[in-house]
Parts: C-alpha cells; structure tokens; sequence
C-alpha cells in the first residue's frame, strides 16, 4: 500500500535535525550559550523553538536544567523568555552530583543543589502558557501534509536516531516512509528491537514507572509489541491521556510540543507504527462508530463534502449501541455527535483491532494519528447530530 499523500512534500529533516539537536543540548551542557541561542534563535524571534524542550537520547538534563546548573540569571531568564520554554520539564531518571534528580524539575533541581538565586527566580515565573494552549478538535484536510503535521514523530526520530534509525537518513524519503523501514528493520533482526524498547521504556518513565518496568522486562519482540498496547488501553492511567495530548499539540505551523510530549514521542512512534504495520492487528474493513460531545462551533465544521485529518490516536466502537463520548483532552461542548464510519478504502488508515492485547475486553478499533476522512451526510437524530464519514487513503 502507498504511504505517500498527496500534495505532500517527501523529503525530511530529520538527519539535519538530529545533529542540531545533539548540537543544543551539549552545547547547554558545557555552557556554550551563543551556540544554543544560534539554533533556537531569540524569544522575540525563535528558530526552531519548538526543540527548547527537547531531551534526547544521548542526555538526561534539557536546556532548561543545563541553564540552572551554570547559575547565570540572565541565561537562565533568557530561557524562561521562550514561549515554547516548558518550564515544568522534567528529567530522565539519572544520578548527579546532588543525588538522584529523574523526574525533577528546573526548581526541583536548583533546591537540590542550593542554588538559591535560580530557585527564586524559577519560583517568581508564571508557568508559560505551552501547557494551556488551545488545542482544537478539527484539522481541516486541504493543504495538510504528514511530514509537518505528524511533527511529533519526526521530532522524536531526530531526537532517537540512535535507536530508531541507526544509518543515515535519507532526506527523499516521506516520514511514514521511514517509520515504514524502522518497523521492518526491527522485526528482521534479533537484536534491534531492543534497542527500541529501551528508549520507549525509558519514555513513559515520569508518566509510570510502573508501565515503564513492564515494556523493559518484555524478553522477545512480540511481547514488547503487545505490552506498548496493553499499557495504553487502560483510559485511567496517564498515559493514554499523555499520548493523546502529545499527537493532538501538533501542528503545521507554530508547534509547540509540551516536555511531556516529547518525553512520551518513542512510545508514540512505537505504538503509531504497531497501528500502522503490525500484521498481527487485523485491520477493519465494514463500519465502526465514535461518539464525541463537542462545542456547536466545532461541531458545525463537519458538513457534507468536508474533508479532515484527526490528528491523535482515535478509538471507534463496532456497535452503534457501544459507543460513548470518548475522553477528548480538548473543549468540553455540549453537542453530541455520533460518527459512522466506512472503513472499506484499502490503505494503513484503517482502524486496527487490538483486542488480544488490550488490558480489558475491547469492542473498539484504533486508527493511527493522522487518519483522514471526508464527510459524505449529516443530519440530527433526536437531539444528536448523526455524521457519515469514508476512511480516504491519501
């Protein structure tokens, strides 16, 4: 099946962006601050912003952390000045000089070093507004391109190069594509998969060390397959609303992920491709149903003809009476509406069941982010709107 959509630009960035990104960090690292700045830019005019919260695989700290530890207050306010700047993140669990700091914080950190002029200025600024930005349900389809608007995945490939994509990448080549050959990579080999079940272990460590633990002590390839989707099918633990939150921030223009969302990126690049390319789940072809509680102006979107992209992960039932307004993460509205979805287009849109690796009894199937549909009716039924729609392939 062709992975390529049209209108979309092929090439990638994420050879030229795995080296910048190792470039940042480090450079945080040694204090070489003139380098940091060059790659992100200014707080008036960023760069490439969107990586301010970036921890890859090489390093524990983020620039945040590294802008505490030098103790230069007006480093560490330049950082801070960042809209993108998180500064809530935390980091990977580690060792430092001062005792173990994973899962801390910048301020976490300046206490536990004493450095009492960084924890004063950490405690007098408001939390930056990367958390409460407004996030909206509808992604229309009409100029939409993958390698943009799945930036979460290409981010998080830069970031895990190591693991994921050992060999250079090839620039030419669409991200769906790629996930295409580290997917097929690491089933061919007996020791690959490893290596990618560390990171993605090591991903969902601040959400749940407890789930963390289980996808690392997997032994072979198809039981770390199936534990990344038990530990998601669970809807009261974090990280199906972590997950969820990080593929619904992405955006085409302006991205502005969360720490949280790019700590959780391998565990979202592993569970897209398991949706995407694992023959395992078996793919659903007849109609499946998702009912959600929208805003009336939301809701209004979604008119005969329309065509859109859901840009996060997305459960649907395959019975019309087992629907139930799934968690959104997003405005809460007070319109329901009940989608019926033709799934007959052949093409890795289609929803996956993975009922015999879920946690509980599934009846649902799960589309990868970035599903695209167009609407063919709408009409309101009782007091709910009642919206067709048709899986498209590209």
């Amino acid at each position: 099946m062709s992975l390529e959509v049209s209108g979309s630009k092929r090439s990638n960035e994420v050879e030229n962006e795995a080296q910048e990104i190792e470039a940042l960090v480090y450079s945080a690292k040694v204090g070489q601050w003139q380098k940091v700045w060059d790659i992100l830019g200014s707080p008036s005019n960023p760069r490439k912003g969107y990586l301010i919260n970036v921890i890859p695989q090489s390093r524990r700290w983020g620039v945040l952390h590294q802008a505490v530890y030098w103790q230069d207050p007006n480093i560490l306010r330049i950082v801070l000045k960042f809209k993108s700047c998180d500064s809530d993140m935390k980091a990977k669990k580690c060792m430092s000089a001062c005792g173990e700091t994973g899962r801390m914080n910048s301020l976490d950190i300046a206490n536990a070093y004493g450095y009492t002029a960084m924890s004063t200025i950490l405690s007098n600024h408001m939390m930056n507004s990367v958390r409460e930005q407004k996030i909206p349900t509808f992604q229309p389809y009409d100029g939409y391109c993958d390698n943009k608007g799945l930036c979460l995945l290409s981010v998080t490939l830069a970031s895990y190069k190591p693991a994921f994509h050992p060999s250079p990448v090839d620039p030419n080549k669409s991200v769906l594509t790629l996930l295409l050959d580290i997917f097929t990579d690491i089933c061919r080999g007996d020791s690959r998969w490893k290596k990618v079940q560390e990171v993605v272990a090591d991903s969902v460590y601040a959400v749940s060390s407890e789930k963390a633990e289980y996808i690392r002590a997997c032994i072979d390839r198809e039981s770390f397959f199936g534990q990344v989707i038990r530990s998601y099918t669970n809807e009261n633990n974090s990280i199906y609303s972590y997950l969820n939150m990080a593929f619904r921030r992405q955006r085409e223009q302006n991205y502005s992920p969360s720490a949280d969302d790019l700590a959780m990126g391998p565990y979202c690049v592993m569970y897209q491709m398991l949706l995407l390319f694992w023959n395992n789940l078996e793919r659903e072809n007849t109609r499946t149903y998702r009912k959600m509680v929208l805003t009336k102006t939301d809701a209004d979107k979604y008119t005969k003809g329309t065509k859109f992209v859901w840009q996060s992960i997305v459960s649907s039932a395959v019975q019309h009476d087992h629907t139930h307004a799934f968690p959104t993460q997003g405005p809460i509205g007070d319109t329901t509406i009940i989608f019926t979805i033709d799934n007959s287009t052949p093409c890795v849109w289609q929803p996956r069941n993975i009922e015999a690796h879920a946690e509980f009894e599934e009846t649902e199937r799960t589309y990868p982010a970035g599903a695209k549909f167009v609407v063919t009716n709408k009409k309101v039924v009782d007091g709910e709107v009642r919206v067709d729609l048709t899986l498209l392939a590209k």
